[in-house]
């Protein structure tokens, strides 16, 4: 899920931003980080391994350049320094993270529990709610789709904001078409795109959209899957945004081709393909020669 890509990108700048009294190393770890200067971060940390803070930066920093069981190490050890408050959920939540990526997903349900537990005891509301969310997509990836929708409900409970609900709505959504349950998937996608039109990026209510189109397409329901694609498309061309212009236009001629509309299909290719030649994007361009092969 790309979902879970933007909750460990908010986990990491929380964890930045929440950790208070940190000191100049501590800092100079963390800035490392940001800059996506790992190796530079993994040194720093390592000149401090009696502080469970170092190990964290360490962890997140082997995580990503990918050494995953290195990471999980760097994970273990920040807890047995006994850390108080955020730094032991975080480390529990990090923890987790590396061990679902390695589809260890016991190990991963029972560090997200941990973390749960920890936010719920210090009434640490935002906590909770990633805790439930990385429990839900845990069970989500191990196709435990009732018990992930539970989990992604109990967060939703706990949303603060419009985004953080609109989060909540995808992440039902998507269980609910796992489910094969196409009215509640379209309800809640519909509820998520509503509200990240108001408050998210422009390339994330974009791609909620897109994802409502494709359902309202499976549900054969072909005049809403129009107005959403027309919708987006006009979306796209106020906020300047050429990409999913292009994009919009590959996946609605894919629509087109389902109505049997031949015509209607080759004018959104051809749209796509003057805009693709113009910002000269390497997906759009995959995009367009799979269309292509798909409806010679």
């Amino acid at each position: 899920m790309h979902l879970k890509i933007t909750l460990i990108i908010l986990l990491n700048l929380l964890i930045i931003n929440e950790s208070f009294a940190r000191d100049a190393a501590l800092e100079s770890c963390d800035s490392a980080l940001l800059k996506r200067q790992f190796s530079q971060a993994i040194n720093i940390a390592e000149k401090h391994p009696a502080q469970a803070e170092f190990w964290l930066c360490k962890g997140r920093a082997q995580s990503a350049l990918n050494q995953s069981a290195d990471a999980e190490q760097s994970f273990k050890k920040a807890i047995a320094l006994k850390p108080q408050g955020l730094d032991l959920i975080s480390a529990y939540m990090l923890l987790g993270n590396v061990q679902q990526e390695s589809r260890h997903t016991t190990a991963a349900l029972d560090s997200y529990q941990q973390a749960l537990k920890l936010s719920e005891q210090q009434n640490m509301r935002r906590y909770v709610r990633i805790a439930h969310n990385l429990i839900g997509e845990a069970l989500f990836e191990n196709g435990q789709y009732s018990e992930s929708l539970q989990a992604f409900q109990a967060g939703e409970k706990l949303a603060l904001n419009d985004d953080e609900r609109a989060d909540s709505y995808v992440h039902e959504a998507l269980t609910f078409q796992q489910m094969q349950q196409l009215d509640q998937a379209i309800e809640y996608q519909l509820k998520g795109v509503m509200m990240l039109r108001k408050s998210a990026e422009p390339q994330q209510y974009a791609e909620a959209s897109l994802v409502l189109a494709k359902l309202f397409v499976a549900k054969k329901d072909f005049v809403s899957a129009d107005k959403t694609y027309q919708r987006l498309m006009e979306y796209a061309q106020e906020n300047g945004g050429s990409f999913y212009e292009a994009k919009t236009a590959i996946e609605w001629a894919e629509a087109k081709h389902l109505q049997n509309d031949a015509a209607g299909a080759e004018r959104l290719l051809a749209q796509a393909e003057s805009i693709s030649q113009k910002i000269q994007d390497p997906e759009l361009t995959a995009m367009l020669e799979k269309a292509r092969a798909a409806n010679p």
